[in-house]
């Protein structure tokens, strides 16, 4: 042994020095955060002793840091969950090649085990002094969140600066939840001129109590991997035939999301975005769903390229994972967007392939129109729907009553027979959900009364679709 490695050996510190100098961080944001997140006393923390490796171009005092990355695993409700979270107070949460492997063992963890992965990112950024070995860091993560991307869930928590490449990292996890203190931006805003230009990404912005409890919540809703299938509950604790009466949403898909929700109780994903669209997660009838509801009354629930973006990845996500989804549709087909033209048809396909490329249970009920594009694209029979309801007084159609009256019926307007008379009767024959259940692509009229009723029972009729596999033991002979 040289007398250089007996000097390295001799500077080591005990093990007990180690645990010393770790106990003096649990005051950290990092620590403060994951106990917040984690049930009490059950966070164990994995790979506690790594330390940043050496470069000739640091300082040794430098050199003797932990690395920027806590991981670990605990409860959370009482189910196992993996976390790794960057901490600024180490390193300033520089990425480099053992922050890299860290996270990557802790993903072959969270993936053998079949259990989901929060990341908390919070850095500076790379590790320039590293080079190249730094930047291929940031390819290891995105590859174990490729390779975990739908076989377990993925949120990732932003509770600082999330820049750059770590921007890029974070939308390819499932949810993202946004401290409202925090930033994340690919191009710096200075630079740019465009503030919050990632904010569609996020799901979910508060306090960072509120960001806590939020990821709490959707750990206990989302089952813990892609295998569990359709999660209904042993007892509903609402009425599954419970009647609305005769309620006027006025076009606001969040009331009809909390109504038809079992007590009223939801959690809504990606609230400021894309508006004319609402995605939450809800159980309905003891069923955990997505639900998919238009707003009328923002936009006339007309698909633009946000929204059918937000609808996309949110159908994406319920499939990946056996939710099923409840579309409910009332829109006026597609918006005027020439900003986002050059992404519109893009971004509609896209809607259209998460709808007919599911496989998890869907229930879709038109509650007031479906016209044109807006009947095809929200979750229609012919884009794989399992049951498509309308309810009574709902108007469906390639044209809206108005445009059909001015485009087609014009000529029969007299001083007896008024444009307000042909648009009734336009809603009463060629736009009436009668005329559409005749063709085969509504399975059945109701009403707004027993909206959730129905819904309930179509849940629980297809709540072992994707669960089961019937296959013939053996052909039964005719008599």
């Amino acid at each position: 042994m040289d007398k250089y490695t007996k000097t390295v050996f001799c500077n080591l510190p005990t093990a007990a020095e180690l645990r010393e100098a770790l106990a003096s961080a649990e005051g950290s944001d990092v620590r403060r955060q994951l106990a917040s997140l984690f049930d009490k006393n059950t966070f164990v923390e994995t790979g506690a002793f790594v330390k940043r490796g050496s470069s000739d171009f640091l300082s040794t005092t430098r050199t003797s840091e932990f690395e920027g990355v806590v991981c670990g695993y605990g409860a959370i409700d009482g189910k196992l969950c993996y976390v790794f979270a960057e901490d600024v107070s180490r390193m300033c949460g520089a990425i480099d090649d053992r922050h890299a492997k860290k996270i990557a063992d802790l993903y072959r963890l969270a993936i053998s085990n079949a259990a989901p992965i929060i990341g908390i990112f919070n850095s500076n950024g790379t590790d320039i002094f590293e080079g190249t070995s730094a930047l291929a860091a940031y390819g290891k993560i995105m590859s174990y969140a490729t390779r975990a991307s739908g076989v377990i869930p993925q949120i990732a928590y932003i509770t600082g600066k999330c820049i750059g490449t770590s921007a890029a990292i974070a939308s390819m996890f499932d949810i993202i939840v946004k401290d409202a203190s925090a930033t994340c931006y690919v191009t710096s805003p200075d630079l740019s001129g465009i503030e919050g230009a990632q904010d569609g990404m996020v799901s979910f912005t508060g306090e960072a109590e509120q960001c806590s409890s939020f990821i709490r919540s959707l750990i206990a809703f989302l089952p813990s991997n892609s295998s569990i299938g359709v999660q209904t509950a042993d007892v509903c604790t609402d009425n599954l035939n419970r009647k609305l009466g005769n309620l006027d949403f006025c076009g606001e898909g969040l009331a009809a999301v909390s109504v038809i929700a079992d007590n009223g109780l939801f959690y809504e994903l990606s609230r400021d975005y894309a508006p004319e669209t609402v995605t939450a997660f809800a159980s309905v009838g003891g069923v955990r769903c997505g639900i998919v509801a238009s707003s009328f009354a923002v936009n006339e629930g007309r698909i633009c390229a946000a929204s059918a973006r937000k609808i996309s990845r949110f159908v994406s996500l319920c499939d990946g994972f056996s939710i099923p989804v409840i579309t409910l549709a009332d829109s006026y087909g597609l918006a005027i967007d020439p900003e986002n033209e050059d992404l519109f048809a893009p971004e509609l396909a896209k809607l259209a392939f998460a709808y007919a490329g599911s496989t998890c249970p869907k229930i879709t009920v038109i509650m007031k129109h479906a016209i044109g594009a807006g009947f095809v694209l929200l979750g229609s029979k012919s884009l794989g729907a399992d049951i498509v309801y309308a309810i009574d007084d709902s108007e469906i159609g390639a044209l809206s009553a108005e445009s059909g009256v001015a485009f087609a019926w014009d000529r029969y307007i007299t001083e007896d027979k008024k444009r307000e008379d042909l648009i009734a009767e336009w809603k009463n024959t060629v736009s009436s959900p009668v005329n559409a259940a005749s063709s085969g692509e509504i399975d059945d009229i109701i009403s707004v009364n027993e909206l959730r009723a129905r819904i309930c029972s179509a849940l629980l009729m297809l709540s072992a679709k994707g669960n089961v596999s019937a296959t013939p033991k053996r052909r039964i002979l005719p008599l």
